[in-house]
């Protein structure tokens, strides 16, 4: 015959993190008793080898799989000294309340990749409810603790790392417990969101036509910067004297391709000599962060004016070369008359 089967508490729903006992009881039987065997449902089964009449098997809820209907057998030896098992037992049921549902977690950026230095700001939204929580933020599953702001709410938490490092490359994921019958009850985790900090660009490098930077006033002159990458939406700046040149000056000129930019004077003012360099910023999630400025070129720009002194100076000469000339060749004239 069957055995008597019970369960301890009695719930209509059970929690996780619950613990169940269920019981089974053999009949009176002349046969030696050999075991128990519960099973459930989602497909677990346990045996258990004792000569008593009753047996009680515990274990913890740990989810919707623990839920289901329950049952147990018996075994016993018989006079032929064959294992028999009995008929099951009657049913359980054991219902379990499912883990609160996932939350959404979302980076404030429009992309996942940012630069070391940057702060990263998390936002963990849960669904609405009543219900108390407590929020908690995941990299790698491994909890965010040291070196992060976290600002909790209701129905969401911000996560803010003040400053990234290369070490926040990873999985980010987030997750809450909600209080229920005076038990913290875990959701499950939100979809991950996958971050990748780089390392701060480098310095461009500014490049001058003519290469010794020396150029004649009204020529035209031509400065190059090449950023380090081009990762990132670019913006370019060109200084003279650590003082930035604006667009359009003196008829000015500004091409962007890649991490190239290029700006050309197409007439050189009148004493722009002076140290050049220049700059690039990165949009990075809406804000843009500058790199280092380059190094300094030096470029000088000769007047016209500069010129009119050596001409006139070599004309002199000329016509006292050749004054000297003719008045050499009268004398010697007078000389042999």
């Amino acid at each position: 015959p069957p055995p008597n089967i019970t369960v301890t508490p009695q719930k209509m729903v059970y929690l996780i993190g619950d613990t169940v006992s269920i019981q089974c009881t053999a009949p009176r039987l002349k046969e030696k008793m050999q075991g128990f065997q519960f099973l459930g449902t989602s497909g677990w089964s346990v045996d258990i080898r004792t000569v008593r009449r009753t047996y009680v098997y515990r274990f913890n809820i740990t989810g919707p799989k623990d839920g289901g209907s329950h049952s147990c057998t018996y075994t016993v030896i018989n006079q032929f000294r064959q294992l028999v098992r009995s008929q099951e037992s009657k049913s359980i049921i054991i219902s379990v309340k499912d883990h609160p549902p996932q939350p959404v977690l979302a980076l404030k950026s429009s992309t996942g990749i940012t630069i070391e230095g940057q702060p990263l700001i998390f936002l963990c939204t849960a669904p609405a409810g009543d219900a108390e929580r407590k929020f908690h933020f995941y990299k790698e599953m491994v909890e965010v603790i040291n070196g992060a702001e976290l600002t909790l709410g209701d129905t969401e938490a911000q996560l803010r790392v003040v400053q990234s490092s290369q070490n926040h490359t990873g999985n980010f994921t987030c997750g809450y417990e909600e209080k229920t019958e005076g038990r913290w009850i875990p959701s499950y985790l939100s979809q991950g969101v996958e971050v990748l900090v780089k390392e701060a660009a480098w310095a461009p490098h500014l490049g001058v036509d003519p290469p010794d930077g020396v150029v004649s006033e009204d020529h035209p002159l031509r400065l190059t910067c090449v950023a380090s990458r081009d990762d990132f939406r670019l913006r370019f700046h060109f200084y003279r004297n650590g003082v930035e040149i604006p667009p359009g000056q003196a008829g000015s000129k500004t091409g962007n391709v890649g991490n190239f930019s290029e700006l050309l004077f197409p007439q050189s003012p009148r004493r722009f000599s002076g140290k050049f360099s220049c700059g690039v910023e990165e949009d990075v999630g809406g804000t843009w962060v500058p790199s280092p400025q380059s190094q300094a070129v030096d470029v000088t720009v000769k007047a016209r004016s500069q010129l009119i002194p050596l001409v006139a100076g070599c004309a002199t000469g000329a016509v006292t070369l050749v004054l000297g000339l003719l008045l050499a060749v009268c004398l010697c004239r007078r000389r042999r008359g």
